[in-house]
């Protein structure tokens, strides 16, 4: 049989032309089972060089198919990793010798999809079967262990930052998640921690030992009753140390089982029950949170540790909070309620002003407040500006809203005109998911003496970090800008109010999403090339930017963002140019994140503040920085 090649080339002018050669058929397929067996015995000298190899460390299997042997060379090299380091986890199980086998090999499989599955590979075809010889490098392994080893370190770190903050659900997150990957590390029992003290101490000891100091210093007390028809909630104080705790999870016991998930923020928490619920309660039972296997999925590490069966309990998480009498918030208020006052005539001097400023600011305040008991907005349109009609609105439509407490501990702040009204505690919870959020809302009034927008507060702690600033960073009134505009971001953003985003973010910025640059059109010699080499540079316009968020607001049901630190520098080539770093957590319906967000402000017109520059980056750079003003040029 005869078999025609044909060979594709080009000339010197780069036309192409075809010839062809005559081939004996029979002659090449000879020549190809020869490659064949060739191809096979130099393999089958490799697998045994390597098997032979101390350095290595091997699984080897056969089976019909390449997936099948693939998938138990896998599983015969796990186990071979597992004989290897078995004896370092005889001080966790104390139970039988197979008991210690199991617990390795489950704690050998987390690291599986992570770093295993890039163990190489071997493949020879068989006649009837295909044999794989999976095998990696004793050093790899070691360094394998070595970035879990780290990661333990950076998780306690990371936990007394948060509970110097007082962000108690993000301290007791990061001890869970550095404990349970210490018990899947084979020098787990070995690793120390050098205390403040400057005294070394084995970690896991430490770690149990903060846990038991933070939920010895937990408060958490029943402060308020609130009534509406059939439900009734409970106003809870959490604290810490004697002070408002930034941040804390839990669910709690109603009768018929356990809640869902409750976020108290700044010191203050709610349980809801139907009125019958609680009338023969004397107290009640809390779970605080610390597990967060639905954050998990963060850090692949954490999550596949997290799906092994044998996890630490802490007993000491389950708290009980006694009943007291307390004072009734019900809809009865509104026969107390300050007079109306339609059109305000402003006086000149400053002090009555502020005086009649403030019996208007809290009639229209009770206002609201009933009106979100009832649900309803018609009866108090003329409370509002078009604008902040469309913010009220878009606040009735996040979620289940309540007002958890009297305005008795609100603050006014006079800026540019403007009346900050600081802050009203609401909660805010979602019938097709399990979290429900307290947020502190901020009331902005116009010289009208209505309500222009409303915005979710920053937290204490990221407030006094922008007024501790010294003289030379601003004014209060600049300061106050600048929480007011992080205020509007954090906002817009779980409101979903695409067109705030759209105004803010200007026509040529450079857009940072993930570990990609993306950049429209440049602004003239703003921007110097970054360093990270990590950091691709991919066009991306503002249009398509704001069609992406329009995508993904569609998808869920609800978007919550809360910042933890935040570093906010002032641009000395530009004084109005604010570079603002913050630690962001993102949660929503069907995801949720942590990262670092950086945005380039220009406040030069502090009603129309732009964006110049917005990065997200979910791990901060090698060195431990995080983008930032020094990355870009201003002229």
């Amino acid at each position: 049989m005869l078999a025609v090649k044909i060979f594709i080339s080009t000339d010197n002018n780069g036309k192409i032309f075809a010839s062809y050669t005559k081939t004996n058929f029979m002659k090449i397929n000879l020549l190809f089972i020869a490659l064949l067996i060739l191809s096979i015995s130099v393999k089958a000298q490799t697998v045994e060089k390597i098997k032979k190899n101390p350095d290595y460390i091997w699984g080897e299997a056969s089976a019909s198919t390449l997936e099948q042997a693939d998938q138990f060379a896998m599983k015969d090299l796990i186990s071979q990793i597992s004989v290897k380091i078995e004896s370092s986890f005889s001080n966790v199980l104390t139970e039988t010798e197979s008991d210690i086998k199991e617990y390795t090999r489950s704690v050998i499989n987390t690291y599986s999809n992570i770093y295993l599955n890039n163990a190489k590979r071997i493949v020879v075809n068989k006649k009837k079967s295909v044999y794989v010889l999976r095998y990696m490098n004793k050093k790899d392994i070691d360094e394998m262990f070595e970035n879990r080893k780290a990661k333990i370190y950076d998780y306690v770190n990371l936990a007394i930052l948060a509970e110097q903050d007082l962000r108690i659900a993000d301290a007791l997150r990061y001890y869970y998640w550095a404990m349970i990957l210490l018990t899947s590390h084979p020098e787990g029992s070995k690793m120390k921690y050098t205390t403040q003290a400057n005294i070394e101490i084995s970690l896991l000891p430490f770690i149990q030992s903060e846990f038991d100091k933070i939920f010895q210093n937990l408060r958490i007390s029943v402060t308020d009753t609130l009534q509406v028809a059939n439900a009734k909630s409970l106003i809870l104080s959490v604290q810490y140390r004697s002070k408002p705790v930034t941040n804390l999870d839990y669910v709690y016991w109603y009768g018929d089982g356990f809640s869902n998930l409750y976020s108290a923020k700044d010191g203050l928490g709610i349980v809801d029950f139907y009125s019958g619920q609680i009338d023969n309660f004397s107290e009640i039972k809390l779970k605080i949170e610390y597990v967060y296997e639905s954050r998990s999925i963060i850090d692949p590490d954490v999550q596949s540790v997290l799906q092994m069966s044998v996890l630490p309990r802490l007993k000491e998480a389950e708290i009980t909070v006694p009943l007291y009498k307390s004072q009734k918030l019900s809809e009865s208020k509104e026969e107390s309620l300050p007079p109306k006052i339609e059109e305000p005539e402003y006086k000149a001097d400053k002090k009555m002003v502020e005086l009649f400023d403030k019996v208007l600011i809290d009639s229209v305040i009770d206002q609201i407040s009933l009106a979100v008991l009832k649900k309803e907005s018609t009866n108090i349109n003329n409370l509002f500006t078009e604008s902040g009609l469309k913010s009220y609105n878009k606040l009735l439509n996040y979620g289940n809203a309540k007002i958890l407490s009297d305005n008795n501990d609100i603050e006014y702040i006079y800026i540019n005109g403007l009346i900050m009204v600081r802050s009203v505690p609401m909660s805010f919870s979602f019938p097709n998911n399990n979290r429900t959020f307290v947020e502190d809302v901020v009331f902005i009034f116009d010289s009208t003496g209505k309500v222009d927008n409303i915005n979710f507060a920053l937290n204490d702690i990221a407030i006094n970090d922008i007024m501790c600033m010294g003289e030379r960073f601003g004014t209060d009134e600049e300061k106050f800008f600048l929480i007011n505009f992080l205020e509007c971001y954090k906002t817009a953003y779980s409101l979903e109010n695409i067109e705030f985003i759209e105004s803010v973010f200007s026509d040529d910025a450079l857009i940072i999403v993930g570990t990609l640059l993306k950049q429209s059109e440049p602004i003239d010699d703003m921007y110097l090339m970054l360093d990270n080499k990590n950091i691709k540079y991919q066009q991306f316009s503002k249009k398509q930017y704001v069609e992406h968020l329009n995508k993904a607001f569609a998808s869920k049901e609800y978007i919550n963002l809360q910042f933890e630190d935040n570093e906010i520098r002032r641009s000395g080539a530009n004084g109005k140019i604010y570079g603002i770093q913050i630690c962001q957590n993102y949660y929503s319906s069907n995801y949720s994140d942590k990262g670092y967000l950086f945005l380039m402000i220009d406040l030069e017109d502090s009603i129309n503040p732009k964006i110049y520059v917005r990065t997200w980056q979910p791990e901060k750079n090698p060195d431990g920085s995080v983008i930032g003003l020094e990355h870009f040029s201003l002229n």
